[in-house]
């Protein structure tokens, strides 16, 4: 199950006129949603969902023949109203649009067409059911692109005037699932320095990447150790004298200070980091 998720609904619109010839023309590309959020896939595994929920299509045809309206009478049969709607398509010219789908670079599929005729004004005409999906929704992969193309029937293409506007709106989601943190830690490099005890020393600089900090009190006189300049005898962190105190730390990042007790000392030890 994911741990967080992430979604937005959006937009997009295209127009196609007779500029835009025969050709596949691309009106949507899944990854495009998604290619803001590739920074986290170095931190989550990316469960992706896209959704298309709408498209639909402004069609204005006025360099074709007037198509009526079939006549569709209540006690008409099923039957007999796509008999009567298929009559108008038949007797009137109709250009083609169909819609194409590929994953990523590949080939285009066709998977459907619709077929336009000029009915005297603009006329708005639902696509995504039932030429794209018989469900609510259109489920597609988020590698996956859209496409559309004129067909010409034998009656032409678009002409002066005509217009296909396209307008469709989807919603992504992302589930973030976190990936296990692996690091490599590199080489442990050897450090030793005096500390006097006259004043704090600085002995280590600060290291966010600090995977592991050994140290010991390789000197005559006990040592004390704190985060800053503040470290003073009897308060911090205690090493002995003569090797009998160390120090061994995964978790500390930040610098590292140390005052001797009576006289100088000295601390020895190795320190990793994440690389």
């Amino acid at each position: 199950m994911a741990e967080n998720q992430l979604g937005n609904t959006r937009t997009f619109r295209r127009s196609i006129t007779s500029a835009d010839g025969t050709g596949i023309i691309e009106i949507l590309n899944c990854a495009n949603a998604f290619a803001e959020y590739d920074l986290l896939s170095a931190s989550y595994y990316l469960g992706k969902s896209f959704y298309l929920e709408a498209l639909s299509g402004a069609i204005y045809l006025p360099s074709y023949q007037e198509a009526p309206y079939p006549d569709i009478y209540p006690e008409m049969s099923a039957a007999e109203k796509i008999a009567a709607m298929l009559a108008i398509e038949k007797d009137y010219p109709f250009v083609g649009l169909s819609f194409h789908a590929r994953k990523g670079t590949g080939a285009w599929s066709t998977l459907a067409t619709a077929r336009l005729q000029n009915k005297g004004r603009e006329t708005t005409i639902p696509f995504t059911i039932p030429y794209l999906t018989i469900n609510q929704l259109k489920l597609l992969s988020p590698d996956d692109r859209l496409g559309i193309s004129i067909i010409n029937y034998g009656h032409g293409v678009l002409g002066n005037g005509d217009y296909i506007n396209l307008e469709g709106d989807f919603r992504f989601n992302l589930d973030l699932i976190a990936k296990p943190q692996i690091r490599t830690i590199g080489a442990g490099l050897p450090y030793g320095i005096e500390i006097p005890s006259a004043a704090p020393t600085r002995f280590r600089t600060a290291n966010q990447n600090r995977a592991i900090l050994y140290a010991t009190n390789t000197g005559n006189t006990d040592i004390w150790i704190a985060g800053n300049s503040s470290v003073a005898v009897g308060s911090g962190i205690f090493l002995a004298r003569n090797g009998g105190g160390n120090l061994t730390e995964q978790t500390l990042t930040g610098e590292l200070w140390a005052i001797a007790d009576g006289g100088p000392s000295r601390l020895s030890g190795v320190e990793a980091s994440y690389v």
